[in-house]
């Protein structure tokens, strides 16, 4: 009867059966804190806790060990996060292939993380995520560099400084870099040692002002730089597609050492994806553009243009002169962030009834255009958009003021849309009116 009895409490339990490829699945979609818990249940499970291939000691967990601490002093909640960390990192054992690290701004002291990245460095780590919440960056230590295995790597609010002879992260795809303080000659060094490199993200990144982005593998670039970021190159990127730049510092002084709008596309010839504002067109424009470029950027088939100064000569013809040479444009978004009440006079060409635009914009679908504040220049790129798109599906018009309010721009809008027509089919919608006008 005894071992009838076992038989059947081991047959109920099913999951301890299971391969062990499917039960590493399970305890890695469940909180790390409950998956660690889970070596209670026996020797067995005490076996899988252990050597799990994802620690992830996130925000959620930071959150946890928050909530059952609640009542505790500060002092002891942040003695019991880093015990926590330090004890399942020490009870580990095998390889490690993700780990995440969320380490919040305490009241004392910040917890030995180093030793922590020592600790990883011996794991063959593969995918390692630091995020520091201090607002003093945080010195990555010597060990972090031997890392090697690296495929993804995100770092926060440190201070990227490789020690002589570091070479690169053979192996690393992806890249994220916040608030990480380091040296232009650091970055393309790095990137010239990550052959394999294709996806980087710069946010808010310091210690440099100026980048050449070398990089044969990259397939996708995000920039959201330091606001004293001044030049950007592209020098060996054959298979950039997605590029994101989202500012850069527009005095006349920098924009000799700065790439031309031609030099630019021709150095991106796989560009699929382009979301730029308006004070890198301003750098890309120099002093004159033609209306047409000796090369179209053929593979372009999104673009975005952010913060576009409608008052601004420069931006608009850069503009203008960007998308009449992107004969497979499919979707166009733009955001205005015109100020200035009194426009300048126009320049000759710019924006001006009669302009020969001479291009048709035969794949245009879907167009966006927010903040629009109902100034005239505004209005007639509509107009030109409208006149050379015998494709459009859809063209979305936001005003600055979403909810109608502002008279003046509705009122502009509204009579372009009653005036105006282009091919059957288009509509034209506009937030805050009531009908979607349908021209025919």
């Amino acid at each position: 009867m005894e071992t009838r009895n076992r038989r059947r409490q081991r047959n109920l339990d099913l999951i301890s059966n299971l391969p062990r490829h499917i039960i590493d699945c399970v305890l890695n979609r469940l909180p790390l804190r409950d998956a660690v818990r889970t070596s209670i249940l026996s020797r067995k499970w005490r076996g899988y806790s252990a050597t799990l291939p994802h620690l992830d000691f996130g925000y959620q967990f930071y959150l946890t060990i928050k909530e059952t601490w609640g009542r505790s002093s500060l002092v002891n909640f942040h003695y019991e996060l880093e015990r926590t960390i330090s004890k399942i990192f020490v009870l580990h054992h095998g390889p490690l292939v993700k780990v995440t690290l969320y380490i919040p701004k305490l009241s004392r002291r910040a917890p030995d993380t180093d030793q922590w990245i020592d600790l990883l460095s011996r794991k063959n780590i593969k995918e390692l995520t630091l995020d520091y919440r201090y607002n003093r960056r945080h010195l990555l230590p010597n060990c972090f560099f031997s890392c090697l295995d690296l495929t993804h790597l995100e770092l926060r609010s440190t201070v990227f400084a490789p020690p002589p002879g570091f070479n690169g992260f053979q192996n690393l795809i992806a890249l994220k870099f916040r608030r990480v303080k380091l040296k232009a000659y650091k970055l393309e060094s790095l990137l010239h040692g990550s052959p394999l490199l294709q996806k980087l993200i710069l946010v808010d990144c310091s210690g440099f002002h100026r980048i050449k982005v070398s990089a044969p593998n990259l397939e996708s670039f995000q920039l959201q730089p330091h606001r004293k970021f001044k030049t950007i190159c592209f020098e060996d990127a054959p298979k950039l597609a997605d590029v994101t730049v989202s500012t850069l510092d527009t005095e006349a002084g920098h924009f000799a050492k700065s790439s031309t709008l031609l030099e630019f596309l021709t150095s991106l010839p796989k560009l699929t994806r382009l979301s730029v504002n308006g004070n890198l067109l301003k750098i890309l424009a120099r002093d004159t553009l033609p209306q047409e470029l000796p090369t179209t950027v053929e593979g372009l088939n999104y673009l975005k243009l952010n913060s576009l100064d409608f008052a601004d000569f420069d931006q608009i013809s850069c503009a203008l002169c960007l998308i009449r040479n992107t004969p497979n444009l499919k979707q166009l978004e733009i955001r205005a962030s015109t100020t200035r009440t009194n426009i300048p006079p126009r320049k000759l060409g710019y924006m001006e009834a009669g302009a020969p635009f001479g291009c048709t914009l035969n794949r245009l679908q879907v167009v966006k255009i927010e903040l629009l504040a109902g100034f005239k220049p505004e209005l007639e790129l509509v107009e030109f958009l409208l006149a050379n798109s015998p494709f459009l599906e859809k063209i979305y018009i936001n005003p600055e003021d979403s909810l109608g309010q502002n008279k003046v721009a509705s009122d502009m809008a509204i009579e372009l849309i009653r005036s105006y027509r282009s091919s059957p089919g288009v509509d034209i919608i506009y937030p805050g009116v009531d009908i979607i006008y349908l021209t025919d």
